[in-house]
């Protein structure tokens, strides 16, 4: 098999352009092998490492940047949560702006009650 490959010829483009067939073998013979395999090693699992960072640090932003699309919405904001305060553990309260006027409401975990709205 390796005499098959050893005979094969390479083409590789001369300075002005045209073909030139070299000999698999010859080209072979004019690259040494490599000596240092322990920094070979090294390179490759940094390059992993970073790749794998770089994947972790771009789902992490999807995922942030996704997250706050869905909070803030797209485009001029009708309806905005000035404060939300915790009364209890089961109990919040929020004040909320809608076009201009502001209402207090409180959830618990059984429902939703509007307490009063300001002006």
């Amino acid at each position: 098999m390796i005499s098959y490959l050893l005979d094969k010829l390479v083409f590789t483009a001369g300075e002005n352009g045209e073909l030139i067939s070299q000999n698999l073998a010859e080209t072979a013979a004019e690259m040494p092998p490599p000596t240092d395999y322990a920094s070979a090693i090294i390179h490759m699992l940094l390059t992993i490492v970073a790749i794998i960072v770089l994947l972790f640090a771009s789902i992490w932003y999807i995922r942030r940047l996704i997250q706050n699309r869905l909070q803030k919405g797209v485009g001029e904001q009708a309806i905005q949560i000035l404060e939300k305060r915790m009364i209890s553990p089961k109990t919040m309260l929020y004040l909320v702006e809608v076009e201009g006027k502001k209402t207090l409401i409180a959830e618990s975990h059984l429902e939703v009650r509007k307490i009063d709205s300001l002006n």
